[in-house]
């Protein structure tokens, strides 16, 4: 099992000690010092009032925040959990994406989603009955322009005759991975993509997250199951990740250690290779104690 931090922005309001340089640089190295292999952070630009009223929350950019980690860093890799692909020109992505990966010395993984806020949609001045469309077209950009070759490329909203994007990213490709539950997003994943993101979504939610709901590890097994088989189905020998938030045994008292580590025992049995770590912290001093716990007492026992 590998292990990833989310660093401390997924809440509303945002916390203002968190919002620095020192403060992502410290929780950062101490992600890498514990043994985490990724830190990850998230993208909402403009979210919806009501929807940050009901339990959503606020974001920072993902590639400017993960630039800051990679700074105080030697080894952990950047992934965005997730950036949504149709909010941006895919030729701006691929820029984003490439300088980033490329002055980390290679660390991005870049996390990929649809998006499901139709509001933040319609601020950005995108279609939102065209997400799947503009998806699909951006994964096919991006791989052309990380090449640093002449693109020529008609898309929905722009045409490029033949442009070049320089530098490449040190990796070649950057990996991508697709996050979502629905057979359209597993499928995509199967066939285009390096790995997997499941989320879980609860069906006491409703069509909220407008995705398949995963209520327990049956679920998560079931839908996994289908995604494998795609892959075989299509002749896809390449291994393909799955990262999973790993919830069990934490609760608002903190985490039961021997209850979380046999949950992650069970999630590497169906399959999940990456774990999104459930550490978390109300001020600086105690998000760094509780990454030093975490890599203590969950990855050292289990690695």
């Amino acid at each position: 099992m590998r292990y990833v931090l989310s660093l401390p922005f997924m809440m509303h309001p945002l916390n203002p000690i968190f919002l620095t340089q020192e403060a992502v640089a410290e929780v950062a190295r101490a992600a890498e010092t514990a043994g985490f292999e990724a830190v990850a952070v998230t993208e909402h630009p403009i979210p919806f009032d009501p929807w940050l009223e009901g339990g959503g929350h606020d974001a920072l950019d993902p590639f400017v925040a993960l630039s800051f980690a990679a700074a105080a860093t030697t080894r952990l890799k950047l992934l965005t959990n997730l950036t949504v692909v149709p909010y941006r020109n895919p030729f701006m992505l691929a820029k984003a994406a490439a300088t980033l990966d490329r002055l980390s010395n290679g660390r991005l993984i870049l996390g990929c989603g649809t998006g499901y806020l139709k509001e933040e949609f319609d601020a950005i001045g995108v279609d939102f009955e065209e997400r799947n469309a503009l998806f699909d077209e951006s994964l096919e950009v991006l791989r052309k322009t990380w090449k640093a070759e002449s693109v020529t490329h008609r898309g929905l909203h722009f045409e490029a005759p033949g442009n070049t994007a320089n530098p490449a990213p040190a990796q070649s490709p950057i990996p991508i991975w697709i996050g979502g539950n629905s057979k359209l997003s597993r499928r995509r994943a199967a066939e285009k993509a390096e790995g997997w993101m499941p989320i879980p979504n609860p069906r006491a939610l409703g069509s909220r997250r407008r995705t398949v709901h995963v209520d327990d590890l049956d679920d998560l097994r079931e839908i996994l199951s289908y995604m494998l088989d795609h892959a075989r189905s299509i002749g896809r020998r390449d291994p393909i990740d799955v990262f999973f938030p790993a919830l069990g045994g934490a609760s608002a008292e903190g985490i039961d250690a021997a209850i979380h580590t046999a949950y992650l025992d069970e999630l590497a049995e169906i399959g999940v290779n990456w774990a999104l770590a459930p550490v978390g912290g109300s001020n600086l001093e105690a998000i760094v104690d509780a990454i030093a716990w975490y890599g203590r007492e969950v990855i050292d026992r289990t690695t």
